[in-house]
């Protein structure tokens, strides 16, 4: 999803600043796009009044560029049973 279309130059330092997992390129970025917007909670509606610019910015200010948070043993032990 590192394409430079639609996006404004604010939005593309930010972006650059975020390391690359090295994995090919999205084989659907459209579709990766729109599961990654549902699954941080906007809805198709928020899709439709938002633009590509301020969806991007709030992708960005999800990522926590400090540290990757570790789940607790808390967590671990609901997820395993």
């Amino acid at each position: 999803m590192r394409s430079r279309n639609f996006v404004n130059e604010e939005v593309i330092k930010e972006f650059e600043k975020i390391p690359s997992s090295g994995k090919s390129e999205d084989q659907f970025p459209e579709h990766s796009f729109i599961a990654s917007s549902l699954k941080i909670g906007l809805s198709i509606s928020d899709l439709q009044s938002l633009t590509y610019v301020d969806v991007m910015k709030i992708f960005l200010s999800y990522i926590d560029k400090e540290e990757e948070k570790k789940p607790t043993q808390q967590q671990i032990s609901m997820l395993t049973g």
